[in-house]
């Protein structure tokens, strides 16, 4: 009984926490709230490079290389970035993201974030170098 009531009041605060410090950014859950946070990325980068300053591994999924992996239908790329992101959560054994981003490569080869023009690419960026090889492994 005892023990019931602990887990409850710890659901309660983090549950006020969540509402107090979250709702502002739209954080429902834990996991959402850590990536809004997350003290590796820095939201107000102009470039791919700085904006993951904390990763040390990024891999750009460009639409262009798509046809490479076979997916077909109406949304193949939403469908293989599905099947990517449930690949990181179920084998990376360090920190990993992945974000969707608008802009260009530069003629120094970063990419450059341009909320107007360019395209949209899916990157994912991992701490660990060996999560990093084996996802390379496995998609490429």
């Amino acid at each position: 009984m005892i023990q019931q009531l602990k887990e409850r009041w710890k659901g309660y605060k983090e549950k006020r926490f969540l509402e107090a410090h979250g709702c502002k950014h739209g954080c429902k859950t834990w996991r959402q709230y850590e990536r809004r946070h997350d003290s590796d990325v820095s939201y107000m980068a102009r470039s791919a490079h700085t904006y993951y300053h904390g990763y040390s591994h990024l891999f750009p999924l460009d639409p262009q290389g798509l046809r490479n992996y076979g997916f077909t239908g109406i949304h193949p790329y939403h469908d293989l970035c599905e099947k990517m992101m449930e690949w990181c959560e179920q084998n990376c054994q360090g920190k990993w993201r992945n974000d969707w981003h608008r802009g260009f490569w530069d003629q120094h080869g970063n990419f450059e974030f341009n909320g107007i023009g360019g395209g949209d690419i899916m990157f994912f960026a991992f701490k660990e170098e060996s999560d990093y090889i084996w996802f390379r492994l496995t998609w490429e």
